[in-house]
């Protein structure tokens, strides 16, 4: 799903612009509704033992087992519940001409302290203008080039290819690489400006500017410590042609290296993470997949990701089926970090903001060194119900 076609779609499901009162009065403040999604899930999966993993998940900030504080292996669970939930705060007011501001906070529905996940407890917040010219953005947002970014399909609330649940249930050893998108995502939600024009035959043009590197951070970046100044422009193409939806993009994200770094380091060098993705789409049948270089010379995430994908949606029914591979620099010298991800996942709408949620998956996770405490594969399977809100 195309996120800048979703990313105020809380702000946008009828607020009321007038509060009843006379009409002489001074007009209201803006409007504040409240929404979100709540996952929850259970199920199992399984993990090699004996594998170096992560902090977390019981483990020390050093990643040796807490339990035993002498071995440095990990023996996982078989089974487990797990949560994701977000709730939105926004709001949104028409100008006297026809231009509409708004906001939107996303807050994170839980206290996480699982390494693979993000900890940061307000995940989005940005103002947006809207108006004939198209949409700006300013605040803690992703950049152009992830919101318009076309890969895999995942109707409905399945899984799809893209920074997908599994790696929650089939763990990554601490030293694997893992690029877990085919859109660009050098710099996640930092602090930036974006532009996005309006759709023309099809067609529409973004790009973000991002002065520092960083999220919900007020200051400003030491050039030397922290990337800084980095553009990402991108370009997607909506169209129906001969009966074949089209959904096409392209994009890239850039930072230049770090003041003074030497080019024998990845600091040393610039960020160029290049994204295509397509999808074609036939009555309830959509395929695609996307492509994605993240070119960082001698960082430990240079490499590729690419992925394909097939989905079915009819009346509250959806399914998918994906595949994602990822290659990257890793830790050694020699070599690459290799990740192969399979998921088919279906859905099942029982009213207006109810899902029931199945997936199958199994998630390979093979580094460059080859020692068998780096190495780890598994396959799982979970049922959930999502609530949209």
């Amino acid at each position: 799903m195309n996120k800048l076609l979703a990313t105020s779609a809380l702000v946008a499901a009828g607020l009321v612009a007038s509060t009843g009162v006379a009409s002489a009065q001074a007009p209201a403040p803006i409007q504040v509704v409240v929404g979100g999604f709540m996952h929850q899930y259970f199920g199992s999966a399984s993990n090699n033992d004996g594998v170096f993993y992560s902090p977390g998940n019981g483990r020390g900030s050093n990643g040796l087992a807490s339990a035993n504080p002498t071995s440095a292996v990990g023996q996982m669970n078989k089974t487990s519940q797990q949560s994701d939930t977000e709730i939105f705060v926004g709001g949104r007011s028409t100008l006297s001409n026809g231009i509409v501001i708004g906001f939107d906070v996303q807050l994170e529905g839980n206290s996480d302290t699982n390494i693979n996940k993000n900890m940061d407890q307000v995940d989005e917040s940005y103002i947006f203008i809207d108006g004939a010219f198209g949409r700006a953005l300013i605040g803690s947002e992703d950049d152009a080039s992830f919101l318009m970014h076309y890969g895999a399909p995942a109707p409905g609330a399945t899984w799809g290819a893209n920074e997908a649940y599994t790696v929650n249930w089939v763990h990554k050893p601490a030293q694997v690489r893992f690029i877990d998108t085919t859109a660009s995502k050098t710099s996640t939600d930092a602090q930036r400006l974006s532009y996005f024009t309006p759709r023309f035959s099809g067609l529409q043009f973004g790009v973000s500017y991002t002065p520092n590197a960083l999220e919900d951070v007020n200051g400003m970046v030491d050039v030397r410590a922290g990337r800084a100044n980095g553009w990402s422009p991108a370009v997607n193409y909506v169209n129906t042609i001969g009966g074949v939806r089209v959904a096409a993009s392209a994009g890239v994200s850039y930072f230049p290296e770090l003041d003074g770094a030497a080019a024998t380091t990845s600091n040393g060098n610039s960020i160029k993470d290049y994204s295509l993705g397509l999808q074609l789409g036939m009555g309830a049948f959509t395929v695609g997949g996307g492509y994605r270089v993240l070119d960082n010379n001698l960082g430990l995430d240079d490499g590729t990701a690419w992925s394909i994908g097939g989905a079915y949606q009819a009346g509250p029914i959806a399914v998918s089926a994906s595949y994602l591979q990822s290659t990257a620099n890793g830790t050694a010298t020699v070599g690459d970090d290799v990740v192969k991800q399979m998921i088919l996942s279906g859905a099942y709408t029982m009213g207006p903001g109810v899902d029931l949620i199945g997936s199958l998956f199994s998630v390979s996770y093979k580094d460059e060194g080859g020692a068998a405490i780096n190495q780890n594969s598994g396959t799982g399977g979970v049922v959930g119900i999502r609530l949209m809100f």
